[in-house]
């Protein structure tokens, strides 16, 4: 019995502090049980310790006390027996029937030594093998579906930090413009941004002497339209807005001549 308190203490304190460390961080760690894998087969041992060590002090135990009352011992441990192989029967019937394939692989010395029932026959034991097929293919399946589901959400993310990146620069922004004046607001024009930085066309200046036929070679030819009609809308604002400065920089300076003039004219009269 002094075995069974070593190893049930010892066990409760493993199990307690994987079981606060799974609270603290199994949400955020995907691979969280096979992480831990080891912390959880020493409790698992440590868990079969105390099985057979508390059945055998119980065992010990019992004849030690009713010896030589042998129809008390014999009452005893015949409910012990029972009490005990009825709980490995229902231990060892849920590991074959909720996960086969794990029971398939355990070790021949844990399922003889402490889960044998689901193994004395020889249906059983070919059900449990067909079982362990199906959960394979099962996980098998799940496992392909997991990895698609992270791949697609992978490329999501990197194709909007992509997205995000080109439209930093003047072409990438006059892209989403022209994409969002045709109504394509959520059309992704990376690829078109990359295919323009590729032969140097960097700024929007650069490629404003492009006719639509040389857009369409980047980008589809509807893209292009409207691309060229906004580098040409640009251009026209850009010269309206010289000619407007020009023209307000002359009145400025017709202003100065004249206030000149007439602070001229008003000192010639004081003097007069």
């Amino acid at each position: 019995m002094a075995l069974s308190i070593i190893a049930n203490i010892f066990q409760a304190m493993f199990a307690s502090f994987l079981w606060l460390m799974s609270i603290l961080f199994s949400g955020s760690h995907q691979n969280w049980v096979y992480g831990t894998r080891y912390l959880l087969l020493f409790c698992h041992i440590l868990l079969i310790c105390v099985l057979v060590f508390t059945a055998s002090g119980i065992a010990l135990g019992l004849y030690a006390k009713f010896t030589p009352h042998w129809p008390e011992l014999g009452v005893t441990l015949a409910f012990f027996v029972v009490v005990l192989l009825y709980g490995m029967w229902a231990t060892s019937n849920i590991a074959a029937t909720e996960i086969p394939l794990e029971y398939y692989h355990f070790p021949n010395w844990f399922k003889w030594g402490l889960m044998p029932f689901p193994l004395l026959r020889r249906g059983a034991r070919q059900k449990i093998r067909e079982a362990a097929e199906r959960r394979a293919m099962e996980l098998k399946a799940r496992a392909f579906q997991e990895r698609a589901l992270l791949y697609n959400a992978n490329a999501s993310t990197s194709k909007t930090r992509r997205r995000k990146k080109s439209e930093t620069t003047s072409v990438g922004r006059l892209l989403r413009r022209a994409a969002d004046a045709i109504g394509r607001c959520d059309f992704d024009v990376s690829k078109y941004v990359e295919k323009l930085e590729e032969d140097w066309y960097i700024d929007t200046s650069e490629p404003r002497h492009m006719s639509v036929d040389v857009l369409s070679k980047y980008m589809p030819r509807r893209l292009a339209d409207e691309v060229h009609n906004q580098l040409v809308r640009g251009e026209l604002e850009e010269m309206v807005g010289h000619r407007t400065s020009h023209i307000a920089s002359g009145i400025d300076d017709g202003d100065e001549r004249e206030s000149r003039l007439s602070w001229n004219f008003g000192e010639y009269s004081d003097k007069v």
